[in-house]
């Protein structure tokens, strides 16, 4: 069957702010000052920033109130993660209402973060290892936006298989309902997004396996994710997965002497971060500001954004655009207009 992308092109872009902040120069000294002049084009993404600073997370001294006190404390690496966490949350929150939202942005963020664990103890940059575990499977949330009820049917199926110890093939099912698997999917996604290349690969092959002994980032992701399922952070359970104690077992002993003991103290600690980051998720207000990150517009409704409009984002995607329910399609609309005005203003 031929792969299908057409109702993929559906997807509303990712906002360009993320492409640019993955795409800041590693080195902290020469790159501080544009990561902070990029996000101070943005002040949502500022303020989010900023409410991250003076979090739990952290115990700085004194309150920060700006991006220049947090950009020396915080360092680049970090401000450019907790970034990519709140854009990824608002764009999901944007894109999908069904409750499988909340199970994937969380699953991906333990993914992220187990990621940035196992990368300070492989040579490899954090940051990065920080992104592609959180953009590692943007094919699955791609097919959830465009095939929202099939695909929650299919993840209630290939659960109930999995507990019932039958086989279950994702992404051969996936190719049978929709043309294409989330692999497929999600490199074609992260080419279309113009994100780098390195993720790209990590999105599309990530069915690979994860055996020898080089650490490369695929094998960093692949093994956080597997982590991540262990702990209890999944969008498909698996009862017959490896155990916490199993993956640990595979590591190199210098790599999993860094992680706690027990999958309990794991979960804990990943389950307070995430909660950290997921503090605004609920609040109404907050995320209607947040979606001007977005840019998400009806594709009739005659608004430009190739002349420098809406904060310099792509214009919305062009076709019918059904991915809200019609009965708040109107309320969505004016409420994108008036935080643009807002910001505009």
């Amino acid at each position: 069957m031929a792969i299908k992308t057409s109702a993929l092109a559906n997807m509303p872009a990712f906002p360009p702010v993320a492409a640019k902040l993955l795409r800041v120069a590693s080195d902290e000294n020469a790159a501080v000052g544009d990561m902070v002049r990029l996000l101070r084009s943005d002040p949502a993404l500022s303020a989010e920033i900023i409410r991250y600073a003076n979090s739990p997370l952290f115990t700085f001294a004194c309150d920060i109130r700006t991006l220049d006190q947090a950009a020396p404390l915080l360092g680049m690496r970090k401000i450019r993660s907790l970034a990519l966490a709140s854009i990824s949350r608002t764009y999901i929150h944007a894109v999908l209402i069904m409750d499988e939202l909340r199970v994937y942005w969380r699953y991906s963020m333990a993914c992220a973060l187990l990621s940035e664990m196992l990368a300070r103890y492989c040579s490899l940059p954090e940051d990065t290892a920080y992104a592609a575990g959180l953009l590692h499977d943007i094919g699955r949330l791609g097919l959830m936006v465009t095939h929202s009820s099939e695909y929650t049917s299919l993840l209630q199926n290939a659960s109930a298989k999995l507990k019932r110890g039958e086989p279950f093939d994702l992404p051969e099912y996936e190719r049978s309902l929709f043309g294409i698997d989330h692999f497929a999917a999600g490199e074609w996604l992260a080419r279309k997004w113009n994100l780098p290349a390195e993720l790209c690969v990590v999105a599309g092959l990530f069915p690979g396996s994860t055996e020898g002994d080089k650490f490369d980032l695929f094998k960093v992701v692949r093994t956080a994710c597997r982590i991540a399922n262990s702990i209890g952070f999944f969008v498909i359970e698996n009862p017959r997965g490896p155990t916490y104690r199993e993956i640990l077992d595979e590591l190199p002993p210098r790599v999993a002497a860094s992680f706690p003991e027990t999958a309990e103290s794991l979960q804990a600690q990943l389950e307070k971060e995430i909660n950290t980051l997921d503090q605004a998720a609920g609040d109404q207000n907050h995320d209607a500001e947040m979606q001007a990150l977005l840019e998400m517009e009806r594709p009739d409704s005659g608004v430009a954004a190739s002349n420098g409009g809406h904060g310099g984002m792509e214009p919305a995607v062009q076709g019918k655009w059904s991915l809200w329910p019609a009965v708040l399609a109107g309320a969505v609309v004016l409420a994108i207009l008036l935080v643009w005005m807002r910001f505009r203003g």
